[in-house]
């Protein structure tokens, strides 16, 4: 499930020339400190040489695959770090990740959008909705230590000139993926995160778990129940189920906007007001004897679930 990751190899005296194994090496100069750094790529994977170490960029699934549509599991991921290990002439294993991207494309009944758009909020985390076939959840600020995206796959690989494999041309590819960046072990709470922590069980079972209860944390929009009218009987009941037609019907970015909104308006004093806010909308929008589970978010449901499946 592992794929662009960022890696930093510190350098020594016993360090080789890695410049030599790279496609289109080019040298550039630091005027100001007269440090001569050297960039290159090795098979899709940014490779930037400096005076204290190497930083290496980029998928590890498409450096072991043509694409990445296949996720890299335990074995995968310590496959890759070999075949990069032997490419450089130089152990990786021990280099430490400053990066890294998680997750998979699932193969799905219907549009990509038609998913995205009964996912709600996140918490602690702003919610946004770019365009059709993408939406992010990341922190308020210029810092992004964590971000979750869902996102049309096949879309991203036409966008990026990538040929999907044989079979996978008419396919709905949903990808839901876990971005972090810089800090690592605090934000997994362990020691040290090297090359090779990757593909220890325990870590990976971690990832597995964050994965998980990262999603099933989001808000989900539900479905007003078809045969409802028989259950109203007040005035109180025919609003219920108004609202939330209203609310399992319409787009959760004017949700998102509207809370945002008020936020600049300093409506409220009492910044928790803003939170209830939104947990009311949300237990008007999924409110029992009223709605039902979406059909598309169980599917959805049902994939992340399985990715734990087989570890």
């Amino acid at each position: 499930m592992y794929d662009k990751i960022k890696l930093w190899a510190a350098r020594t005296r016993a360090t080789p020339d890695v410049s030599r194994f790279l496609d289109k090496a080019k040298e550039q100069i630091d005027h100001e400190t007269g440090e001569v750094c050297t960039f290159g790529s090795l098979n899709g994977l940014k490779v930037s040489i400096y005076m204290g170490g190497i930083s290496i960029i980029g998928s590890l699934a498409k450096f072991l695959y043509p694409n990445n549509i296949y996720p890299l599991d335990m074995n995968s991921t310590a496959q890759a770090i070999e075949k990069l290990s032997d490419n450089l002439h130089l152990p990786i294993t021990d280099a430490k990740v400053t990066g890294l991207e998680f997750g998979r494309a699932f193969v799905m009944a219907h549009p990509v959008e038609s998913y995205l758009s009964k996912l709600g909020d996140m918490p602690r985390l702003l919610r946004y909705h770019f365009d059709v076939g993408t939406l992010y959840y990341k922190p308020r600020g210029k810092q992004q230590p964590k971000v979750f995206a869902f996102y049309d796959k096949k879309a991203d690989a036409a966008a990026k000139g990538m040929v999907l494999p044989v079979g996978f041309e008419d396919a709905n590819l949903l990808k839901y993926e876990m971005r972090f960046n810089g800090r690592l072990p605090q934000q997994m709470g362990v020691p040290d995160v090297k090359a090779s922590t990757l593909s220890e069980s325990g870590f990976y079972r971690q990832m597995i778990k964050r994965y998980q209860e990262n999603y099933f944390a989001i808000s989900k929009l539900n479905q007003v129940k078809t045969d409802v009218m028989s259950e109203i009987k007040t005035v109180s009941d025919a609003f219920d189920v108004l609202v939330a037609r209203l609310i399992n019907g319409s787009d959760q970015t004017q949700i998102t906007a509207f809370v945002e909104e008020l936020k600049e308006a300093k409506v409220f004093e009492d910044r928790k007001n803003y939170t209830r806010l939104k947990r009311k909308i949300q237990e008007v929008a999924t409110k029992a004897g009223v709605t039902t589970s979406d059909e598309l978010i169980k599917e959805l449901d049902d994939e992340i679930k399985n990715v734990g499946a087989y570890i």
